[in-house]
């Protein structure tokens, strides 16, 4: 146990002392900075959308039409639509008018506080409203006559339903997938290829079993995804922390519902989903280690590796048409969920959307188990030789052969 965890810990730190793990830790964060920061500028740059609506159009309608070139969506005109849009975040909020016993009362709902010019000239508005509604209405009373406007603001927290919308988890996979298995299944490759051929790898053999050392430069990788996703996480959520104590980013979370998404999406990947993730990314690392140990030379590891890389391509693209819940009802949908490598992607989102039960999801986990279980072994018995032997036969009939 001890040799095998110092190849675990040698593998590991080999490659966070590299510069590809600097490069492959901060690329991803400066895109992300970037995507972020241009979404915030456009959205500082614009300005505030509201809907203004009433059971009574000849109420609002004035105001619609005074304020429609910088403020108000004259396309929207029943509360109904006004609370999808507000769902999509396509207004930023409404104004609901409505009279009762001669009272103009005005609710506004919306994910942030109303804007001060548009609330000054909504009030003005309401006051003008009344005056003209207190003196038409001869049936006031002395009391009435002083009247004045209800203005209430309604400040609701938006929340995102993964089991309605499952293309927000799958596209989170995708990331998470593009990065991991793109990048890592390389690195796996050229880890493997590296010692390929070497007197070193005679000497490890004569000490540690092949299985072993081959399980222990699995896990050591394994180790480096997992540091590099607890790293995300952390940065993740101490920025989100700090954003939201920063008054000038209010209106670009409000806009973005950037902390409602942030919560969805770790909320999605806890539990059985998270271990669906990470035994598809050990599936894809034992075949893309296959393919380095057959090759000859470590130049040639990444070519090697290309098959499984497109592999999970193919499997993220059925995924992304794949994405309602009609569409993974079908019975090929059921049918792969159950086969290793398209499992990690579809039981998963089978499981947000409430289309597949827990026994399903353990019978289809087992299968995976014992395929990842199955080629550890069977790499394992041959990866002695694969890695000893250093002719100039082509990569199909090495494994052919293996």
């Amino acid at each position: 146990m001890r040799k095998f965890a110092i190849v675990v810990w040698h593998t590991f730190c080999k490659q966070v002392k590299s510069w590809s793990f600097v490069m492959l830790f901060s690329v991803p964060l400066l895109l992300l900075a970037v995507t972020f920061g241009t979404e915030y500028y456009i959205i500082n740059s614009m300005g505030d959308t509201y809907a203004v609506v009433s059971n009574n159009p000849d109420i609002s309608k004035p105001f619609v039409k005074a304020n429609v070139e910088d403020y108000v969506d004259d396309t929207i005109k029943t509360v109904s639509i006004a609370k999808k849009s507000l769902q999509n975040v396509d207004i930023d909020g409404y104004v609901d008018i409505k009279v009762k016993r001669g009272q103009i009362q005005a609710d506004y709902f919306g994910t942030k506080k109303i804007d001060s010019k548009f609330k000054k000239r909504l009030v003005k508005y309401l006051k003008q409203l009344q005056n003209e509604r207190s003196k038409k209405d001869s049936k006031l009373n002395s009391s009435q006559t002083y009247l004045t406007p209800v203005l209430s603001e309604h400040l609701q927290k938006m929340t995102i339903n993964l089991g309605e919308d499952p293309y927000l988890f799958l596209s989170t996979i995708f990331g998470i997938m593009f990065v991991i298995v793109g990048i890592y299944t390389n690195i796996t490759a050229q880890e493997i290829a590296a010692d390929k051929g070497t007197k070193i790898i005679e000497v490890i053999f004569s000490s540690i079993s092949a299985v072993k050392y081959f399980t222990g430069k699995i896990t050591g990788i394994l180790g480096l995804v997992v540091f590099q996703l607890l790293i995300y996480l952390i940065i993740g959520a101490t920025g989100l922390e700090m954003i939201k104590h920063i008054p000038q980013a209010a209106p670009f979370m409000a806009q973005t519902n950037l902390l409602a998404y942030a919560q969805a999406i770790v909320q999605s990947f806890l539990g059985i989903k998270l271990v669906y993730l990470l035994l598809g990314i050990i599936l894809f690392m034992i075949l893309a280690a296959y393919c380095g140990a057959v090759v000859k030379r470590t130049e040639d590891a990444s070519k090697a590796a290309q098959p499984v890389t497109y592999f999970s391509f193919v499997i993220l693209f059925i995924g992304l048409i794949s994405s309602n819940i009609s569409t993974l009802k079908n019975p090929i949908i059921i049918f792969l969920s159950f086969i290793p490598g398209f499992s990690s992607f579809f039981m998963p989102l089978r499981l947000i959307t409430k289309t597949a039960n827990n026994w399903e999801s353990a019978f289809s986990l087992l299968i995976l188990i014992g395929c990842i279980g199955l080629l550890v072994f069977s790499v394992g018995k041959s990866y002695k030789r694969l890695m000893l032997q250093n002719d100039n036969k082509p990569f199909w009939q090495k494994s052919k052969k293996s």
